[in-house]
Parts: C-alpha cells; structure tokens; sequence
C-alpha cells in the first residue's frame, strides 16, 4: 500500500495485487509492452511486474537528471541483490568512494591511448577468427553469435589477463566461458526485469552459483601463475590484473572485477557486433558504403592493409556512423534503474520522485522516440553524420550511460568494433538469410532466442545475390 501511495502522482497500467502488471500476457515481451505503455500514460509511469513498482521514465531531461545525480539516485537492491550474485561489488555494482576508487585503479587501461596501443592485437584476433570461423563455412547460414562472442573473449583475455583464449589448449576452457556469461546475462536480466527472486532454492541460480564458482577457479589460477613470475623477477605485462595486484586488492575483490570485465566486455560487445552483421546483411546499400570507405583508408589489391592503426579508426567515419546506429536500433543494454536516496524534484517537469522509487530508464525505447528522430525504426547511419561523440544527451541517445557512471569500456567497444567491422568487410559481403528475423529479448544486455544468422559470402568472388525477399525495408522490432 505504501509503494501505491508513494507514487499515486503517475498513471500506469492497472495492476491486480501480488500480479501487479504481470496479469497481462503482453507484460514479460518487456520492452514492447513498455512501449505501448508509454504511448498511452506518457514518458514517466509506473509499472508493477509482481508487488513492487518500478518508475519508468523515457524523458530524455529526466533521464539525464537521474543518471547524473549519482547521490540523490543510487543503484540500489536489484543491483546488491541480482546484479551482485555474479558482479559482487565490482565497476557496475558498486556505488560512491568504492566506485571512484574501482576507476581510478583501472581507469586508465580504458582511455584512448591505452585501447590504441591494443590495436594491432585487435586486428590479429580478428584475423584469426576469421580463418576459423568463417572461412570454412562460406556459403552458409549460420548463427554469427560464435564467432563475435568468441572474438569478444579472446580480446578481453589478452587486454585484462593477458591469456591466450585462442590457444587450441584453452578452446574448451573458452567455450565454458563463453556459454556461461550468455546464460549468466539471461539469468540476471530476466530477474531483474520481471522482478523474479535469485533465490539459491532456484535450478537456475544454482546452475549460476556453479558458473561464477567455475570462474573464479579459472581467474585462481591465472592469479597464481601471474604471482609466480613476479616471485621469480620476470617481466611481466602491464594489464588490468597487474593494476589489481599492485593495488593489494584481497582475491576476493579481484574475482569480482574480473568477473564483471569479463561479462560487461564480452557479452555486450559480442552482440553489437552481431547486430551489425545482421543490418549490414539486410541493407546492401550501408554494406557497399562501408566497403567504399574501408577500400579508401586501407587501399585495394595488393596494397591494401589488413592492420589497421589507431589513425585509420579515426578516418573511419562512415564505420562509426553504422556501429552507432547499430546501437541506437538495437541497445544492448536496453535498460538501467536507479534508487532515489530522498525526494527529488526534478527540473524540467517539476513532478517529484519519491523517496526509495526504484527508477527504470529504458534507453532502447528513447532511442527510438519518434519525437528525436525521424522514420526511428529506419536503418539510417548517415543520421549520424552530425553527432560525432559516442553520444548524444539532445536526443535521449546514451548508449553507454550518462555521467560519471558511463561505461568505463565504451572506447574499447567502439575501437574493438571498427577493427572487426573493416576487417571483415575488406573480404566478406553479408546476406540476409531468406525468412529469418531475429527474436529479440531483454536481458542484461539485448539478446536473440535464435540466434543472429546471416550468409557470408568471399566479396566479389561467389557471385551470390541476396536471395528475393531476404531485404526488409526496416530492422525488425525488439
């Protein structure tokens, strides 16, 4: 009764008791029903799934206003509780001197220059991946998730542990990892969002508890192996965990970040680069434009350069306008909340959010506000011939966060991004698989129940059109 009558100011659907809005059978295809919601209630309404509300706010001003106040708007018990079986109280869980002291250790591993000197590892992983994955299989439908999601591990593993992902001794070990972040990102974003309990009691999160303890084994022994060399005086590289060691951190701690690098880098990155694929291969004419654009920075024939350096990123323009317009379509991270710490008016509307709201703000549906952009379910990369920052708080464009809790890993993604996307599009040409679409969900991070296929296709030697009727006019709907 005291949630209903904090926030008896907001319209909402109706909501039964226990059920709340759960009554509905439209209510778990979350980010639609959320959709249709805000379009009869406005951009701030509440939303029950089960007996406690969440505040949801598509406001781009409101939005700002929460993300940036990181006092009067905290991440609360969803993160603790949910968030906190897998991450503990790493970079995306923690909050305040914690928080600050998490960057400062390994703040600097994320900046430009630093991703800029990984560059050419990007390019070899890349490489490497291509001849296994793809090279072999040309000519068919498959399910590009493998082959994005193992790309993704193999660069976290050389940038933050130095491992080899790659090694064949380690393509079993890298196949567990890799199967336990997408069922871990599944686990954890449908008990937030429906507001399900981790409860131990659960199959599900038992099967969790064994993924992280798997883990942390793992990270045990790239630990012991790391102490060992500094013991013996040998010269060791300078990576996220050696930030971790330096910094004393109880191996506690350091399980803890490494998990949430693990999974916030890998998972995320993975499906960007799967949605690319799959708007590139419904939109030839994106697709030649961005292979004009790679012929021109990276040359033609015998010429051309498969190493990319830091400069190249940067000529990459039209390379940059796609991967953000492949996140504005498709936002992996979908949502993010926020616990109010005391009554807070908010500038713009002047409504007051009460004390302990639970704050969800749908980012996937705000990049898709008709209202900020023009034909919003159009695949249209040149939109972003004006808005070169990796975001854009005008539109409610935010795809990495807002404020001084933005994605520590955004310059990695979007260089890590660029490399595969020039890469494969210097050999390749995508095409739509005939009668496929994706099944989009919301978890942690946006994900596809049956996978993202596409055709690949040896550009300008298989002669293959894209089959009739394989192109739609616009990406299908999350």
């Amino acid at each position: 009764m005291s949630d209903r009558w904090r926030l008896r100011a907001f319209p909402g659907p109706l909501a039964l008791p226990v059920l709340g809005n759960l009554w509905d059978p439209k209510a778990p295809m979350i980010i639609t029903y959320l959709k249709q919601q805000a379009q009869r209630h406005g951009k701030m309404f509440a939303f029950w799934p089960g007996m406690t509300p969440y505040l949801v706010v598509s406001d781009r001003h409101a939005a700002r206003e929460v993300l940036s106040d990181t006092k009067a708007f905290v991440k609360g018990s969803d993160y603790t509780e949910k968030f906190g079986v897998v991450f503990g109280e790493g970079l995306v869980t923690s909050n305040g001197d914690v928080h600050k002291s998490d960057r400062a250790c390994l703040g600097k591993y994320f900046i430009k220059s630093s991703i800029d000197a990984h560059v050419a590892m990007m390019c070899r992983e890349t490489r490497r991946m291509m001849a296994q994955e793809l090279e072999p299989h040309l000519g068919e439908s498959r399910d590009i998730q493998h082959f994005f999601h193992m790309l993704a591990l193999r660069v976290f593993g050389r940038l933050s542990v130095s491992v080899d992902y790659g090694a064949p001794e380690n393509k079993a070990l890298a196949e567990e990892i890799n199967d336990g972040v997408k069922y871990g990102s599944n686990v954890v974003g449908e008990s937030i969002v429906l507001n399900i309990p981790m409860s131990p009691l659960l199959p599900r999160v038992r099967k969790l508890h064994k993924i992280v303890k798997f883990v942390d084994n793992h990270m045990d022994d790239v630990i012991d192996a790391r102490l060992a060399s500094l013991q013996r005086g040998e010269e060791c590289p300078d990576d996220v965990l050696a930030a971790m060691l330096a910094d004393a951190q109880p191996r506690a701690k350091m399980h803890e970040q490494l998990r949430t690098l693990l999974s916030a880098g890998h998972d995320t990155t993975a499906f960007f680069g799967c949605y690319m694929a799959y708007l590139l291969a419904q939109h030839p004419r994106v697709q030649d434009c961005v292979k004009e654009e790679v012929r021109r920075v990276l040359g033609t024939g015998a010429e051309a350069r498969d190493e990319l350096t830091p400069s190249d990123i940067s000529e990459l323009k039209y390379c940059r306008m796609v991967m953000q317009e492949t996140l504005r379509l498709y936002t992996i991270i979908p949502f993010v909340n926020r616990t109010a710490t005391k009554d807070v008016n908010l500038k713009e509307s002047g409504k007051t959010i009460p004390k302990g709201t639970v704050v969800l703000v749908p980012l996937g549906i705000m990049n898709r506000d008709p209202e900020q952009w023009e034909d919003p379910n159009a695949f249209r990369p040149e939109r972003f011939e004006e808005i070169t920052s990796h975001s854009s708080a005008k539109h409610g464009y935010l795809p990495f966060g807002y404020g001084s809790r933005t994605c520590i890993g955004n310059t990695l993604a979007l260089t890590e991004g660029t490399v595969m996307l020039a890469l494969l599009m210097q050999k390749y040409r995508f095409f739509a698989v005939e009668g496929f679409k994706a099944e989009v969900i919301a978890g942690i991070s946006l994900v596809s129940k049956n996978g993202v296929k596409v055709r690949v296709e040896l550009d300008g030697e298989s002669g293959v059109p894209a089959a009739p009727g394989a192109v739609p006019a616009q990406p299908s709907q999350p």
